[in-house]
């Protein structure tokens, strides 16, 4: 019954709603109908002996599997629910097509070179400074290294590699150099931001230079090559030594395990999750203390969290699920993705909105921030998932204020 109920909520928001890379509607239900299916697959298909089976939670009968795939299917009821009401109460008929036909305005690229250079001697100075020599060698994965210094790099080097994909036209070699200089520079850390990074600029490098007949060939040799760099990527925490010296001779010395993290990444993305849940589902205790302030917009250090974060987990390496937490007060989720439902059919509304009118920078930040919740609530407990949603409120209030404030020069 309740697949049918899904079935047609499906085809009344397509009724609604077009197909684009940057709806989180269609988003949304991608990744997580995507999850069902290939963790349906991989309960029944997967041999026991291959299976990851993190903290044991592979381990489930048929029926416990579809209880818990019964609550995702639920989810995205009442996610279309909210969804549906927005759209019909407010009249939103799908969304108006738009193609990213960039006519960039004139760019000063000395100055952009001059600012690139001067962050790559920031981040020379940084990673000396807190790494030293520990960049290329070290024996433990995990660092204790200043915080603060730490975020700064990540930050600069962020903005470091959007400025390298738009120089990529104008001084290729330079670009080059800067996706580069980025990418080891993440990878001696030994973090995802290497992935994450090269990313961007690839992304960037997509949406302003390439026409319309490229860009399909270049998905086909990208795609493939991310998701393998993000299984090489994961490997190096599992590494004997770390640094940038053993790092960069992991694919010599052990290519087998590039393989096994890239399919361990699509399972930990994709399939653990639905594991996670059914566990949460039976460990959690429902507490209206732990429900507020997981809802709680303040800052950690304003609420009880730090006292109790410790109760809403699996074990001490992974936390509860937001699915499983909040549909432990089923109608509170009921209520709860009713919500995210009206959120996301407003956001797509916004977002598009923004883009249809080239305003890029803001209308991908706000993408960003609204589809962050979905990953984080598979596998990360509620107040992690629903901090996102704050920020992507607060940035919207942002815009709204900022659009309204005339500067006169």
């Amino acid at each position: 019954m309740i697949w049918a109920l899904l079935l047609l909520g499906l085809i009344l928001i397509r009724k609604r709603t077009i197909f684009s890379f940057f709806s989180p509607l269609v988003l949304f239900y991608g990744f997580f109908i995507a999850s069902i299916l290939i963790t349906i697959l991989y309960h029944y298909n997967m041999p026991n002996e291959w299976k990851f089976n993190i903290a044991k939670l592979d381990n489930l009968t048929n029926a416990e599997l579809w209880t818990s795939i019964d609550v995702f299917v639920r989810m995205l009821i009442y996610f279309t629910v909210g969804a549906l009401f927005y759209k019909y109460t407010f009249k939103i008929h799908k969304n108006i097509p738009f193609e990213f036909n960039f006519n960039l305005p004139k760019i000063n690229t000395f100055f952009l070179e001059l600012v690139s250079l001067l962050i790559i001697l920031l981040n020379i100075i940084l990673v000396s400074s807190l790494y030293g020599k520990e960049i290329f060698l070290r024996e433990s994965y995990t660092t204790d290294y200043n915080k603060f210094g730490v975020m700064i790099m990540e930050y600069s080097l962020l903005f470091l590699i959007f400025l390298g994909g738009v120089l990529y036209k104008q001084r290729i070699i330079l670009s080059l150099l800067i996706a580069f200089f980025v990418t080891i520079l993440c990878l001696g850390f030994g973090s995802r931001m290497a992935t994450i990074f090269l990313l961007v600029y690839l992304f960037v490098i997509y949406i302003l230079y390439l026409e319309k007949p490229h860009k399909f060939i270049f998905r086909i040799i990208w795609i493939p090559f991310i998701i393998l760099f993000f299984g090489y990527n994961l490997s190096l925490r599992f590494s004997e030594l770390h640094g940038l010296g053993p790092y960069l001779s992991l694919p010599f010395t052990d290519p087998y395990a590039i393989i096994e993290n890239t399919f361990f990444n699509i399972y930990y993305t994709l399939v653990f999750g639905v594991f996670a849940t059914h566990k949460t589902l039976i460990e959690y205790i429902p507490n209206y203390q732990y429900l507020t302030t997981s809802l709680n917009p303040s800052p950690g250090f304003l609420t009880d969290w730090y006292s109790i974060y410790k109760n809403l987990r699996i074990n001490p390496y992974a936390p509860f699920t937001t699915i499983g937490e909040i549909f432990s007060y089923p109608f509170i989720a009921f209520l709860f993705y009713f919500f995210i439902g009206v959120f996301f059919a407003y956001f797509e509304k916004v977002i598009h909105s923004l883009l249809s009118n080239r305003k890029f920078l803001t209308g991908f930040t706000l993408f960003l921030l609204t589809t962050a919740f979905i990953p984080y609530s598979f596998e990360y407990n509620l107040r992690s998932a629903t901090r996102y949603i704050y920020y992507a409120l607060i940035f919207s209030i942002l815009l709204r204020l900022l659009s309204k404030i005339k500067f006169k020069l």
